[in-house]
């Protein structure tokens, strides 16, 4: 009795350790999720009409990833990317999305509905869901993040692309 109480107590340990370190894994990645969109805000220039005037918001709408978007919205607060400040939008949807300058699409059902709001209007389009076709699509490999860029999406957009952010992606398309 003793040793099958024991044995329970150590499952027990084991699980809430494990569900303990892929919450920190999840917590992580989205760190590192947060640092490459305050990146490619830094790194990707817009056409003066994407924003109402001089000292508008850079607006960045999360369609879904709540856990990111409040990473990126806590990384973010205070820091500005070419002299822009942040605005975060939490969407559930894609309506409202043609309003940002940047879309992070993390739910798969809404890829087409928000892929079709921002196209032809000067919205960076990054995807952290498999088969979107935008200009940012997250990738990862092993325990690496990184990303794929296509550069005929951006340009497609009126986005011009810095060839710094061009470097470090795992893959450029288009040119």
């Amino acid at each position: 009795m003793k040793y099958k109480s024991l044995i329970q107590k150590t499952i027990f340990a084991l699980l809430l350790g494990s569900a303990m370190i892929s919450r920190a894994v999840a917590q992580s990645e989205d760190a590192v999720k947060a640092a490459f969109l305050y990146n490619f805000a830094k790194f990707v220039e817009w056409p003066a009409s994407a924003f109402a005037d001089g000292n508008a918001p850079l607006v960045v709408a999360f369609i879904g990833g709540g856990s990111l978007a409040d990473t990126f919205e806590q990384n973010v607060k205070g820091k500005n990317a070419n002299g822009r400040e942040f605005s975060v939008k939490k969407l559930s949807s894609a309506s409202g999305a043609e309003s940002a300058q940047i879309v992070v699409i993390a739910d798969g059902s809404q890829t087409g509905a928000a892929t079709g709001a921002v196209k032809g209007k000067p919205v960076l389009t990054v995807a952290d869901v498999d088969g979107a076709a935008t200009a940012i699509h997250f990738v990862k490999d092993g325990a690496k993040m990184g990303f794929d860029l296509d550069l005929d999406v951006a340009k497609g957009a009126g986005l011009k692309v810095d060839p710094k952010l061009q470097k470090v992606a795992k893959s450029v398309k288009g040119g």
